[in-house]
C-alpha cells in the first residue's frame, strides 16, 4: 500500500509540477505586497483542491454517464500525459507555462490570478485532473484504500502551497539550470509511466 501511495504521490507530482511554478509564482506576484500575496497563494491552493478532488470523487461517474470504458480513458489519459512528459524534457513546458502567465497578467485583473492561471491550468492543468482521475480508478470499497489513495492529491497540494509561499526566495537560489535539469529527469518518469497506462488500457480493451 506504501509502494502505490508513493507511486501516486510522484507521479501527481510530476503531473502539477511545484517547482516550475516557483518562479512563474514569484513572477506574476512581483511588486504586490505580502498580503496580496497571501490571498493569492491561498485561493489557488483552495480552488485546485477542489478541482482535483472534484475529478478524483466524480471522474469515473462522469465518464459512466458519457459512456466512456476507463480503458478508453487510460489510453488516451496516457498519451496526454507522454505530451506532457515530451514537452518537459525537451524544454517546451517551462515557456509555455510562462507564456499562459504572461497573457493572464496583461488580461486578468489582480483579484482572479488566483484562479486563472495559477489554479487552472498552472496547478490544477489537465494533466493534474486526468491523474487524479485514473489514480481514483484504483479505489476500492476500503475507506482505507480510498483515503491512501487521495493522500497524494492532499499531499501535492500542501507542497504546491508551500512553494508559493517560498517563492521569493526560492526563485532566487533555485537557478533556471537546476530548474531544467530536474524537469527533464522527472518528465522521463512521467513518460515511463503514461506509457504503462496506455498499455493497461490497449490491453484491457482488446482483452489481450
Amino acid at each position: 500500500m506504501f509502494d502505490q501511495l508513493l507511486e501516486n504521490t510522484i507521479l501527481l507530482f510530476v503531473a502539477v509540477d511545484p517547482i516550475a511554478l516557483v518562479p512563474i509564482f514569484a513572477s506574476l506576484t512581483q511588486g504586490l505586497n505580502k498580503d496580496d500575496i497571501r490571498k493569492i497563494y491561498i485561493q489557488a491552493t483552495v480552488v485546485s483542491f477542489f478541482v482535483l478532488s472534484l475529478f478524483y470523487l466524480f471522474g469515473t461517474a462522469i465518464l459512466d454517464v458519457m459512456g466512456i470504458s476507463m480503458s478508453s480513458f487510460k489510453i488516451i489519459g496516457g498519451l496526454f500525459l507522454v505530451a506532457i512528459a515530451f514537452q518537459m524534457v525537451l524544454e517546451q513546458r517551462q515557456s509555455r507555462r510562462q507564456n499562459t502567465a504572461e497573457v493572464a497578467l496583461d488580461d486578468e485583473s489582480i483579484q482572479s490570478l488566483a484562479i486563472f492561471p495559477l489554479a487552472i491550468p498552472l496547478i490544477a492543468g489537465p494533466g493534474a485532473m486526468t491523474t487524479a482521475l485514473l489514480i481514483a480508478e484504483t479505489n476500492s470499497a476500503d475507506p482505507k484504500q480510498m483515503l491512501v489513495n487521495f493522500a497524494p492529491i492532499l499531499i501535492i497540494i500542501v507542497l504546491v502551497a508551500f512553494a508559493m509561499w517560498l517563492s521569493a526566495s526560492l526563485s532566487k537560489k533555485v537557478g533556471p539550470t537546476i530548474i531544467i535539469v530536474i524537469q527533464k529527469i522527472f518528465g522521463i518518469l512521467l513518460g515511463a509511466l503514461a506509457i504503462e497506462f496506455v498499455v493497461a488500457g490497449i490491453i484491457e480493451s482488446f482483452k489481450l
